[in-house]
């Protein structure tokens, strides 16, 4: 008999669940549930004009030979040759760690989201459908929209949501509130982001690709060049993408919407974090535009103990502690494997 398993999240996390069960049982049949228009959670890509960039999640690391065997069978990745470096609150830039530094940085052509797309293919993925509540229903799992719509009746489930949205998807259902699966989901702590991508008419002569502030104290946690990706910028210009540090990120979040900018449109924190990026680059000249992305649960900054609840499974880089793409992947992986446990 065919069970269903119910997958709420399109991030990488719940379509490796998704793909693994597919390709390794036939009656094991995954539904993804995704509230958003694509796939990928923050391993997302954008296109403005004739630049492209990720503005979430920007590489994947291949750290083992199952991880490296899934970026290969895509059939476009490339790596990122230059290295990360990193720097410190006074903007001093140094070399870092050289095992860090050079390690595989992979990406591909088209974005990031290519990996999400190759990990969708031939999945049952139902887009812009916010799961709500979840209910038991004798020996299944009940899924309810945000309208109420019943989506369906489920031998399992898989939430790979950011543990505040999992844990009030079952508290909104008819399970005791105070379970263990939620109240370890309420320990989780994250830290937001606000990327700046920035379109300039020349690039900075660095001997870097990227730099990691090392001691949190700056308002800029991360600053790359996008324009070292193919495809990602017109020749010899300039593609700079910061993410922000949660503080930066905590005291403008209200303030800062999602959106392009022209430098004259651009709210004043973000020419403030313009005149930053400069110190660390130099100057680029006027910038074309700026895009602001927000990331509100972007890093993990703690796992949470408990995984699964009756066939309730958790995965998603919350439970490796760390916003990392690989992580994410074998967190489904892993999810698929105590899904084939506790149906088969």
């Amino acid at each position: 008999m065919v069970k269903r398993v119910a997958i709420v999240g399109a991030g990488v996390a719940g379509l490796a669940a998704a793909r693994s069960l597919v390709d390794t049982y036939t009656d094991i049949v995954p539904v993804v549930f995704e509230k958003s228009r694509g796939v990928g959670g923050r391993a997302a890509t954008r296109r403005i004009g004739d630049f492209c960039f990720d503005h979430g999640a920007q590489y994947v690391k291949a750290p083992t030979p199952a991880i490296r065997d899934l970026i290969v069978a895509t059939g476009d990745a490339v790596t990122i040759d230059r290295p990360v470096w990193t720097f410190t609150r006074s903007n001093t830039i140094a070399p870092g760690d050289a095992a860090f530094a050079d390690e595989q940085k992979w990406t591909w052509p088209t974005g990031i989201t290519r990996l999400a797309k190759y990990l969708a293919g031939g999945i049952d993925v139902r887009l812009e459908t916010t799961v709500a509540r979840l209910n038991r229903e004798g020996d299944a799992y009940r899924l309810f929209a945000d309208d109420g719509q019943v989506l369906g009746d489920f031998a399992a489930v898989v939430l790979t949501a950011p543990a505040p949205q999992s844990a009030a998807i079952l508290m909104a259902g008819n399970f005791n509130k105070a379970n263990e699966l939620v109240e370890a989901l309420q320990t989780v702590q994250y830290r937001r982001s606000i990327s700046i991508t920035v379109a300039f008419p020349k690039q900075p002569a660095v001997p870097w690709y990227a730099l990691v502030n090392v001691d949190r104290q700056h308002t800029i946690s991360w600053l790359a060049c996008e324009h070292d990706k193919p495809n990602r910028a017109p020749p010899d210009h300039g593609l700079l993408i910061a993410q922000m540090s949660d503080a930066w990120a905590q005291t403008y979040w209200d303030e800062l919407q999602k959106g392009t900018y022209t430098l004259s449109e651009a709210p004043s924190p973000v020419i403030e974090a313009l005149a930053d990026i400069t110190l660390l680059i130099g100057d680029l000249g006027a910038p074309y535009w700026i895009n602001i992305q927000r990331w509100r649960y972007a890093l993990p900054d703690t796992a949470p103990p408990l995984r699964s609840y009756e066939r309730i499974v958790i995965a998603g880089d919350l439970i490796g502690g760390q916003g990392r793409v690989h992580l994410a992947i074998e967190s489904g992986w892993q999810a698929a494997n105590q899904i084939r446990a506790l149906l088969l």
